[in-house]
């Protein structure tokens, strides 16, 4: 995972210590647990993730099929790039588990950029794999495809070339689907806002 990547990353758990459960003082020994399923709440009351309406919208929407996909020659190329001035997305896990990841973007020189890197997953089961999503909330809603994760020694992750300007598509969000030929979004596991 690349500095900024990490830096994002350890900011986010320290901003999530904020969210810890109480403990007893007189039980030291145990661990505060985070309290997950508040996160989640304030997130959605945020705009941060998506609310069950945008998630249903997102399985009716047809996909926007995207003609100006460009091949990846060499993802780790990627993965190692400098995204320091790259719209930046921290993914939270909207299953109440605990993966994680963060996307970055920019369209410079006649080319959209997106690299997302998540850890923590499971690997899916047969039959089953990942995808990764750019959206456009609100009136336009609409949504893009941005085809299969790959697994990596580090996790999984993403990387998706386009001579297409998809930086109104400032949301990301990865699924879990079945191979079953249907192009719809299946279930939700990673989203964040590009910013």
């Amino acid at each position: 995972m690349n500095k900024p990547a990490f830096l994002v990353l350890v900011t986010l758990m320290l901003i999530g210590g904020g969210c810890l459960s109480t403990y007893s003082a007189s039980d030291s020994a145990a661990e505060p647990t985070i309290d997950r399923a508040s996160i989640l709440v304030e997130a959605r009351e945020n705009g941060l993730i998506m609310d069950e309406a945008e998630v249903s919208l997102m399985a009716q929407t047809p996909v926007t099929s995207d003609p100006a996909v460009l091949a990846v020659p060499d993802i780790q190329t990627y993965l190692e790039a400098n995204v320091r001035d790259w719209s930046a997305a921290a993914l939270a896990d909207v299953t109440g588990g605990d993966s994680f990841g963060i996307a970055h973007s920019r369209f410079a020189s006649g080319t959209y950029t997106l690299v997302a890197e998540m850890g923590n997953l499971p690997d899916p089961a047969a039959g089953y794999f990942y995808e990764g999503w750019l959206v456009r909330r609100g009136e336009d809603f609409s949504l893009v495809s941005t085809g299969r994760v790959q697994k990596t020694d580090n996790g999984y992750a993403h990387v998706y070339l386009s001579t297409t300007d998809l930086s109104g598509y400032d949301f990301y969000v990865l699924t879990l689907e079945p191979d079953d030929a249907n192009p719809a979004p299946a279930e939700h596991i990673l989203e964040g806002t590009l910013k």
